[in-house]
C-alpha cells in the first residue's frame, strides 16, 4: 500500500502548480483580432478549415508555447498537436491530456478537445472524428500548413489522407497561415522591441567577461548567461560565438571547443527573445585594435543600413531599394568578396527550433524586379554580408524606419 505521506507530497505540490498564475502573452482582446485577421486571410484564399501545425502558427493565434512537439520523437508519438479553425466559426485546439496544465498556463484557447495519456494511437482518428461532428470536413476546403517542419512527412501524409478519406478537399495553406504574421500588431512591436533590447544586454555581458583563452563554448554560455539575464527566453536557432568571419563562409558554424587567442576575431550571431518575438543582431569582438582594413570594411557594411533605413519606407518598391543597395556595394567595390553569402533580410518574430527565419524575405543582388512594397509593421532584420557579416534588425513604421539594436555598428575590443 503506498505511504500516504507520498499521497500527501504530491497533492500539495499539485495544489502549488495548478495554483500558478497563467502567463499567457497578450490580451484576450489582441488574440481575438489575430483570430479575424486569420479569418479573412482564410476567406480571401478559399479556405473553409485550416489546420495549425507549427508551433509558430499556434501561438501566434492563442498563446500555446511548449518545448516539445514530438517532431523527431518515436512513430508512434505523432506530432498531432494542431488548432484548426474554421472561417465562420471558432477554433480547436487539440492535444493529449499530459499538456492540459501547460494549455492553462500559456494558451487563451477556449475550445479544447485533450486525447487520454494513453491513447496516441488514436489521435489522429480523434482530431477527424471530432471536426466531422462539427462539420468541418466533408465538401470543405481545408488547408494544411504543408512547408511547416511540424509534423514530419509520413505524419502529414496520414493527416492528408485522412481528410480526403472524410470527403475534403486538401489545400496547400502555408502562406494564409504565415502572411498574416508578417505585418506586426502594435502589442508585437512591443515585444520585438523588447527583444532587441534583451539582444543588446546579452552583447554587453558576453563583452563585459570575454577574455583570450576562454573556449567558444564558453563564450556562448557567457553570451546565453547575458541573455538571460535580461529575460531572454531561448532561440529558435543556436546562438553562436565562434572564431571568424562570418561571411568568409563559417556563417553557420556551431560553437565548439576551440581557443579563442588574442590575435582572433570572434563573431556572434544571437537573437533576443521576448514572448517567443525574436530580434537578431551580431557582433564582432576582438582583443586589440583591429587593422585599418577591417574598420573600413565595416564601415562600408554599415552604409548599407544608412540606405535601408532612408529607403525602406511604407508603400516604395522592394525592387527599387535592392537596385540602390546593389549599386551601393557595387560602387564600394565589395562583391566580390561576397561570392558565396546572401545580402539581404528576412521577417523576424514567432520563432521555436528548429528556425527563426520567417516567411517574407528580400534578396538584393538580383531582386531589382522584386514588384512588392515594404509595409508599416514589418520588422525583418538585415545581413549586409561582404567579407564580414553585419546584422542588425530593423521596424518599418508608418512615418520612420529605425533600427531595433541600439549598439553601433563596429568592432567592440574587449579584454583590454
Amino acid at each position: 500500500m503506498l505511504d500516504p505521506t507520498i499521497t500527501n507530497f504530491l497533492a500539495e505540490q499539485q495544489e502549488r502548480i495548478s495554483g500558478t498564475e497563467p502567463h499567457i502573452a497578450f490580451s484576450d482582446e489582441e488574440y481575438a483580432s489575430r483570430l479575424e485577421r486569420l479569418q479573412r486571410a482564410m476567406a480571401e484564399d478559399g479556405v473553409d478549415t485550416l489546420v495549425l501545425s507549427s508551433p509558430e502558427s499556434q501561438n501566434w493565434l492563442h498563446g500555446l508555447a511548449l518545448r516539445w512537439y514530438k517532431a523527431n520523437g518515436p512513430r508512434d508519438w505523432r506530432p498531432l498537436t494542431c488548432t484548426v479553425v474554421r472561417v465562420d466559426a471558432g477554433f480547436i485546439l487539440f492535444e493529449g491530456v499530459e499538456h492540459t496544465e501547460m494549455i492553462r498556463r500559456t494558451s487563451a484557447a477556449a475550445d479544447v478537445r485533450l486525447l487520454p495519456r494513453y491513447e496516441r494511437d488514436g489521435m489522429l482518428r480523434f482530431i477527424i472524428n471530432e471536426m466531422k461532428q462539427e462539420g468541418w470536413v466533408a465538401g470543405s476546403n481545408v488547408g494544411l500548413e504543408k512547408y511547416s517542419a511540424i509534423p514530419n512527412p509520413a505524419v502529414s501524409l496520414m493527416i492528408e489522407g485522412a481528410l480526403l478519406d472524410a470527403g475534403a478537399r486538401v489545400v496547400d495553406a502555408t502562406l494564409t497561415a504565415r502572411r498574416v504574421r508578417a505585418v506586426k500588431s502594435a502589442a508585437e512591436l512591443e515585444a520585438v522591441k523588447k527583444a532587441a533590447e534583451i539582444c543588446d544586454a546579452g552583447l554587453l555581458h558576453l563583452a563585459s567577461v570575454l577574455r583570450p583563452g576562454m573556449t567558444e563554448l564558453e563564450a556562448h554560455g557567457e553570451l546565453i548567461r547575458g541573455l538571460s539575464n535580461a529575460g531572454g527566453e531561448p532561440a529558435g536557432l543556436h546562438q553562436v560565438a565562434f572564431v571568424g568571419l562570418a561571411a568568409l563562409g563559417v556563417y553557420h558554424e556551431i560553437s565548439g571547443r576551440r581557443v579563442i587567442t588574442e590575435d582572433d576575431f570572434l563573431d556572434v550571431d544571437p537573437c533576443g527573445v521576448y514572448k517567443r518575438y525574436h530580434s537578431n543582431r551580431s557582433q564582432l569582438y576582438a582583443f586589440k585594435e583591429p587593422p585599418k582594413a577591417a574598420t573600413e570594411l565595416i564601415n562600408i557594411l554599415a552604409g548599407g543600413f544608412d540606405i535601408l533605413l532612408e529607403r525602406a519606407r511604407p508603400g516604395v518598391r522592394i525592387g527599387d531599394v535592392n537596385r540602390e543597395l546593389y549599386d551601393y556595394y557595387e560602387q564600394a567595390g565589395v562583391f566580390e568578396l561576397n561570392s558565396s553569402v546572401w545580402i539581404g533580410g528576412y521577417e523576424m518574430g514567432i520563432a521555436f527550433p528548429p528556425d527563426w527565419v520567417g516567411e517574407w524575405k528580400f534578396t538584393v543582388v538580383g531582386g531589382e524586379d522584386d514588384d512588392r512594397v515594404f509595409e508599416a509593421g514589418t520588422v525583418a532584420n538585415f545581413e549586409s554580408m561582404c567579407g564580414i557579416g553585419l546584422l542588425d534588425s530593423f521596424v518599418i513604421e508608418e512615418d520612420k524606419t529605425s533600427l531595433l539594436s541600439k549598439l553601433p555598428h563596429e568592432i567592440m575590443v574587449v579584454g583590454q
